[in-house]
């Protein structure tokens, strides 16, 4: 079994962690399955065999919603993602570079792992039903529509948000109550907003909650294949209000109207 091989990885990393060169040889074991690879800095077999079988879940029921699975069969072989899992924040944080909030990051092509990657820590907390899928989502969103093709970040996250087993009761109690309150966010301004850019927190739970909203009414009206188009439409380089209108066959021909329908699905 691959578990039983354990393969010594060379990282000579050529950045700078508090100011001084960090470089070592690091022993990982590897847990292979069909579409993902884990490796862990210390064997924990039990927990290895939990995040490949909920990865290789979220892969099929993620893909299948935005249409990535239908056509090829994506992330096998030597293209598989590699869950990349440190033993505690502090060596996530050294070896990586991210900031200490930091819980995960994915990336398509890292300087880090040359390779698509999610990378985290061991954890107990939102981990399995939370972070593992959100981050799949951005990975499978923007390879599938492409990392150069520019989509609204309330998109992207309302996406990478579908599968954390939390977040869709809590974001529907919470913006049914802000939409009788009339305080929601218009979605001409929500198409234009970079929550990066946001310091607020009750301004980030309501851009978050509003997201995966919006594209929760966006399956449960109208299907999965229906939002599949979307993202094809997207992948072929329409703006989003194009593809948007072609997905839905001009029931939504303008950003009134996917407001309008939103707000009376909300209000049922």
């Amino acid at each position: 079994m691959a578990w039983r091989r354990v393969i010594r990885e060379f990282f000579i990393v050529g950045f700078i962690v508090c100011g001084l060169a960090y470089a070592q040889v690091e022993v990982w074991q590897e847990l292979k399955g069909k579409h993902f690879v884990v490796y862990f800095d210390q064997p924990d077999e039990a927990v290895a065999k939990t995040v490949l079988r909920k990865a290789e879940r979220y892969y099929h029921t993620i893909g299948e919603q935005i249409g990535y699975t239908r056509y090829a069969d994506f992330w096998t072989w030597e293209e598989r993602v590699k869950i990349i899992i440190f033993t505690d924040q502090k060596s996530f944080v050294a070896r990586t570079g991210q900031p200490l909030w930091s819980t995960a990051y994915a990336d398509r092509d890292s300087y880090l792992f040359h390779s698509r990657t999610i990378v985290t820590y061991k954890q107990e907390n939102n981990f399995y039903d939370g972070i593992l899928p959100h981050e799949i989502s951005h990975l499978i969103l923007k390879d599938f529509i492409s990392f150069d093709v520019s989509v609204p970040i309330w998109f992207e996250e309302g996406v990478a948000q579908l599968q954390e087993s939390q977040k869709s009761k809590e974001a529907g109690h919470l913006m049914r109550t802000l939409v009788k309150q009339g305080k929601y966010i218009p979605i001409d301004t929500l198409m234009h907003s970079d929550i990066s850019k946001e310091h607020d927190p009750r301004s980030v739970a309501v851009f978050y909650a509003q997201s995966l909203s919006i594209v929760e009414f966006l399956i449960q009206q109208y299907g999965d294949s229906a939002f599949a188009d979307l993202c094809r439409n997207l992948k072929d380089g329409k703006e989003f209000s194009e593809a948007l209108r072609l997905a839905y066959h001009n029931s939504m021909g303008s950003f009134s109207d996917l407001e309008r329908k939103w707000l009376k699905f909300l209000s049922h």
